[in-house]
């Protein structure tokens, strides 16, 4: 997945406004990912991992994963971040939304219930389709890492 900065600061992609521009630009790749792992893992949400992404180069790394409701990935992080986030994973409804959760500089976290017109089984469809046998090898736990 491909997102380029203008400043090449992490810092800009830091605010709302950044996250939603985000969101927008790897829907499709988001979308099919959240699909993949709700039908392996169950429902859950993305996690973008802003107090670890990093530079290489001219690209900028940020780690992106799935949490899985009840998974022992949301126990080691002590469960979700709060209340409202919890309930959120619960009653989305996959087949149309995704959850995202960004983990911001100042430790603060923001979640998103994201949705658009190529829902998630369509994205995973399309995705399986224009990737051919790629989508088989990659294991179940591959991280996403958006540069």
């Amino acid at each position: 997945m491909g997102f380029t900065l203008p400043s090449g600061r992490i810092e800009d992609l830091d605010t709302p406004d950044a996250h939603v521009t985000f969101i927008r630009s790897q829907w499709p790749d988001f979308a099919a990912f959240a699909w993949r792992k709700y039908l392996s893992d169950g429902r859950g949400a993305i996690v973008v991992d802003l107090m670890k992404a990093s530079k290489s180069g001219g690209n900028l790394q940020v780690p992106t994963y799935y949490v899985a409701d009840g998974s022992e990935r949301l126990s080691k992080r002590g469960g979700w971040p709060d209340e409202e986030i919890a309930d959120v994973v619960k009653e989305y409804d996959p087949e149309q939304d995704v959850v995202f959760i960004f983990l911001r500089l100042d430790g603060d976290v923001f979640h998103y219930n994201g949705s658009d017109e190529l829902t998630p089984p369509q994205a995973y469809q399309a995705k399986r389709e224009s990737d051919g046998s790629r989508e088989e090898r990659l294991p179940p736990d591959d991280p996403l890492t958006s540069n």
